[in-house]
């Protein structure tokens, strides 16, 4: 181990200023004599010289080779010092050419050396018995070690003058013109030296405890800055706040002080993170709060705006009755009604929705032309007939049997259009559409069971209708084919809703205590009138009152719904493997679509069935077709052959499963780049509402 003794002497001689320093208060200085500090670090050249195996660091030679065992050495050595001290000591120390004001104990040996010079002019043997007596004070700090006998030797003891005990030294008084002024320390200076030493290197730190040991006991005569003494295993003591393994322990408590201040710290400032990102967050939630409110309000506006006024109704329920009227009379009243379908059916017509009607009763004997000559008698303007268009065949979307799904297509029908001239309204007339008023119905109950599902179903139709998702009027648009239609947006939302949670709408269809034991039933389920209609079960629980409030429990605001709501369709809902079923109320696989119905006669309308239909009509069962007189009307469902097309390679299809008609795919013409196009309207609407921006929502640009 190489050893710097220069800064170990420079040390200790900070440590031998801290002693000292300890004895006056902090505005008084020590005043310290060169010759008592020589002495010191004559004691300690001594120390090393009889103890070396047992220290660390000897520096004896180190003392002598630069004479601080002298008042000539460590004046030069003091002056080089800067303020007077080596390094740690914190106040500065200065020289002094006065003598000491107090009998120092570099006084009274001037006194005896004087009196060895007297005594050596004319009494020779009281010099002698002198000289001895100086011999024997020297070596009494030593006493200790001869009781330990150890033996030293008195030929290698210096004293302050830097010669030999044993040869006589002549007097300068150099010892008593020159001493120390030592301020004493605040406790801020005592703990800024303590701290200082304790990161000194530590093979100084025992042989500075020893030396301030002995130093104290037998050459001070004093306690120091006290403390206790500690013994170390090769038999030597020590100042316990100067040892190593003190500091080391004082350092290492320190260390994990700070670690534990650097963890408070760091808690304190994880703390102030997590509280600034939850004023961020509750600042985040306000402003879509706000936004949400904002868009909330406008929606509730909107839907006051376009809900015609209880004027508007009167003069379209005239117009029915007048129209049923005119028609009676133009086919000798033949038991005939019209009954409205769709959006004015269902109660959610607007202002600019168009007005479609089916002619019930007796209608076996009438022809679509021939309802359309009887219009065009009465004046209606624009009386046209839209024949269904051809398109391409659809692979069934369930698990039907190949006998059963030859039974199909169900028709789409040929429906007339024209306009009223006293309110200008479009009209559409289907012939014969039972399907499409239960449909209309099963709608309607669900609107009125919930008040929300208006508002939202306006809006969704109104974002639908400007990105071309669906008509706004069909005389318009019947030539331009649109991914959804009014309808399919229904079932779609009423599906949605059915799978909130918690629920905003019940599960109509799903209320059939009959095939359960009177016990077993549960108080909500409700009795269930069979109605079958054309072979198909139209069954479902009308009394929307005992319904009402079910959605209570759910506290969104229609804003939010209508976000929820692109948001699922724009990035949950699964295209290509689910399918939208308001029937059972949920958004199921369609490989899992089950086969085992209550018999095929209820799902399925025969061959036989549809003849007749067509025949009643004046028109040949040609190809199904895409477009419809009414949205709620007859869809075009599969057809009969399965696809030789692989299916990696089929475009994605859109599934919105019919509630009445089982396995029948209303949106079966939304494929491809359509199905797409839906995904991503819904996409692009949920980021708008996201950022509040209404207009970019609703705008017609």
């Amino acid at each position: 181990m190489k050893v710097n003794r220069r800064q170990f002497v420079g040390l200790l001689y900070d440590s031998i200023l801290f002693e000292y320093a300890s004895h006056v208060g902090v505005d008084q200085h020590h005043i310290l004599a060169l010759a008592d500090l020589a002495d010191t670090f004559a004691f300690v050249a001594d120390f090393y010289k009889h103890n070396r195996p047992l220290m660390d660091i000897p520096c004896d030679q180190f003392i002598t080779r630069n004479q601080l065992h002298t008042v000539i050495g460590l004046l030069d050595y003091i002056e080089e010092l800067d303020r007077g001290v080596f390094e740690i000591f914190p106040r500065n120390v200065e020289i002094r050419e006065d003598a000491p004001s107090f009998a120092s104990s570099s006084s009274m040996k001037r006194d005896r050396r004087k009196q060895q010079q007297e005594s050596s002019s004319g009494h020779g043997h009281g010099h002698q018995q002198e000289r001895e007596r100086g011999i024997k004070r020297s070596r009494s700090a030593l006493d200790m070690f001869v009781q330990a006998q150890r033996g030293w030797s008195t030929t290698d003891i210096y004293d302050h003058r830097g010669h030999d005990i044993h040869h006589q030294d002549p007097d300068t008084d150099l010892d008593d013109e020159y001493s120390i002024a030592i301020p004493g320390l605040s406790k801020t200076d005592i703990q800024t030296f303590l701290w200082e030493y304790a990161y000194m290197p530590e093979e100084y730190q025992d042989d500075i405890a020893t030396l301030i040991r002995y130093l104290r006991r037998d050459e001070w005569m004093m306690n120091g800055s006290k403390g206790p003494i500690v013994a170390f295993d090769w038999g030597l003591e020590g100042v316990q706040k100067f040892t190593k393994e003190y500091n080391q322990n004082k350092i290492h408590k320190v260390e994990i002080r700070e670690q534990e201040e650097v963890k408070r710290a760091q808690e304190a400032t994880q703390m102030l993170q997590e509280e600034w990102s939850r004023q961020q967050e509750l600042a985040r939630e306000q402003e879509a709060a706000k936004r949400i409110k904002t868009t909330d309000d406008f929606i509730w506006r909107m839907h006051k705006s376009l809900v015609i006024s209880a004027g508007d109704t009167t003069a379209i329920e005239d117009l029915i009755k007048t129209l049923e009227a005119e028609i009676s009379e133009y086919f000798d009243f033949c038991f005939l009604a019209l009954v409205p379908v769709g959006s004015f059916a269902t109660g959610s017509h607007t202002r600019y929705s168009d007005l479609d009607l089916t002619l019930t009763g007796n209608t076996k004997t009438i022809a679509i032309p021939a309802l359309a000559d009887a219009l065009r008698h009465f004046n209606y303007e624009g009386v046209t007939i839209s024949i269904p268009r051809t398109q391409q065949p659809i692979q069934p979307s369930t698990s039907i049997t190949p006998s059963s799904t030859s039974a199909i297509p169900l028709i789409l029908q040929p429906f007339i259009t024209f306009i009223d001239p006293k309110t200008e309204m479009t009209c559409h007339i289907s012939l014969n559409d039972p399907l499409a008023i239960y449909r209309s119905k099963l709608v309607y109950t669900y609107n009125m069971a919930e008040p929300r599902f208006c508002p939202v179903f306006l809006a969704l139709k109104r974002l639908a209708v400007q990105r071309h998702l669906i008509s706004g009027s069909v005389h318009q648009d019947r030539h331009r084919p649109m991914p959804l239609g009014s309808y399919a947006l229904a079932l779609m939302l009423i599906t949605f809703l059915q799978t909130e949670n918690p629920p905003l709408l019940p599960k109509l269809q799903q209320q059939t205590p009959s095939s359960l034991e009177e016990e077993e039933r549960d108080e909500r389920e409700r009795p269930v009138k069979e109605t079958i209609v054309q072979g198909i079960d139209c069954s479902f629980d009308r009394d929307w009152k005992y319904h009402r409030g079910l959605g209570s429990g759910n506290s969104k605001g229609v804003a939010e719904l209508l976000m929820d709501f692109c948001r699922f369709f724009g990035y949950v809902f699964d295209y290509e493997s689910k399918e939208v079923n308001a029937r059972i109320g949920a958004f199921r696989w369609r490989p899992d679509v089950s086969s085992k119905t209550a018999g095929a006669s209820n799902s399925q309308v025969s061959s036989s069935s549809l003849i007749t239909v067509f025949s009643s009509m004046g028109i040949n069962s040609g190809p199904t077709s895409s477009s419809s007189s009414s949205s709620y009307s007859q869809s075009n469902p599969p057809t009969s052959s399965s696809s030789s097309v692989p299916k990696e390679f089929k475009p994605v299809t859109l599934h919105v499963m019919d509630p009445f008609v089982m396995g029948l795919n209303i949106t079966s013409a939304c494929q491809g780049d359509q199905v797409r196009m839906v995904k991503e309207c819904f996409q692009e609407v949920y980021e708008a509402l996201n950022e509040g921006d209404i207009n970019h929502v609703f705008s017609s640009s």
